[in-house]
């Protein structure tokens, strides 16, 4: 028996099995933005707003996510002693392959974004849309001591990391009025900003991940909540050619 072109869509949706999701278009009672379907005549299609027995969904050929990661949760699918920032998205996302572009520590907060588009998610992991585009990640550091002026010159004019070959640069480095330091980098090391912080005569107490490239973490969006956001301004622009 030819499988439906639905069928495939609802699975492709994280919602079950291909026997699940052909039980799920015959048997459930599905609205297609705002009707209801007859399953003898009617097809679901991309850009659907499905209910499927009270659960809204959202049928996109990609998912593109912003959370605001709370502390104490690790960036891992299979994290060793601590919740995972999975365990805050919905089971069917996870289950078409949403993965997390990048990591932050167990102990940093903030912007973190998921996506199950492998050109998005490269993309933002390596830095680079092309040449005048580079992905600047943005912080805010709260010092075990008060940053001082001395301290931001050293980091914009780049600090010497172990086990780095090349002298690594913050591409902004301001005071903010409260005394924390907003810090921007366009590479992503390991344990980068709380490495660089020390290699200045600091120590990192608090971090806190507020931009992303072209996505702002909104300042309404709560600890452990998350939003689907638009991947056009990281897809919209080829990367350049490597001659």
């Amino acid at each position: 028996m030819k499988v439906r072109p639905s069928v495939k869509i609802l699975q492709s949706q994280g919602l079950g099995s291909r026997r699940e999701c052909e039980n799920i278009f015959w048997n459930s009672e599905i609205f297609r933005n705002g009707i209801q379907i007859d399953p003898e005549i009617d097809e679901i299609s991309w850009g659907d707003t499905l209910l499927i027995d009270g659960n809204t969904f959202e049928i996109t050929q990609y998912k593109y996510v912003l959370m605001h990661k709370p502390a104490g949760y690790e960036t891992s699918h299979l994290p060793s002693h601590n919740p995972s920032v999975f365990d805050l998205l919905p089971k069917h996302y996870i289950k078409r392959g949403l993965q997390a572009a990048g990591r932050l520590d167990l102990d940093t907060t903030g912007l973190l974004l998921f996506s199950d588009d492998g050109q998005f998610i490269h993309r933002l992991i390596s830095g680079k849309v092309g040449t005048r585009q580079e992905i600047e990640k943005i912080y805010v550091v709260k010092g075990a001591r008060p940053f001082t002026e001395l301290q931001l010159k050293r980091l914009v004019e780049g600090v010497d990391l172990d086990d780095e070959p090349e002298i690594i640069y913050a591409s902004r480095a301001n005071l903010l009025p409260d005394g924390q330091l907003e810090l921007g980098i366009t590479t992503g090391k390991y344990h980068q900003v709380k490495r660089m912080v020390a290699a200045v005569g600091n120590h990192v107490d608090a971090l806190h991940r507020r931009v992303v490239g072209p996505y702002e973490l909104p300042v309404d969006l709560a600890p452990a909540s998350y939003v689907e956001v638009d991947p056009a301004p990281v897809l919209s622009r080829a990367p350049d050619k490597v001659a």
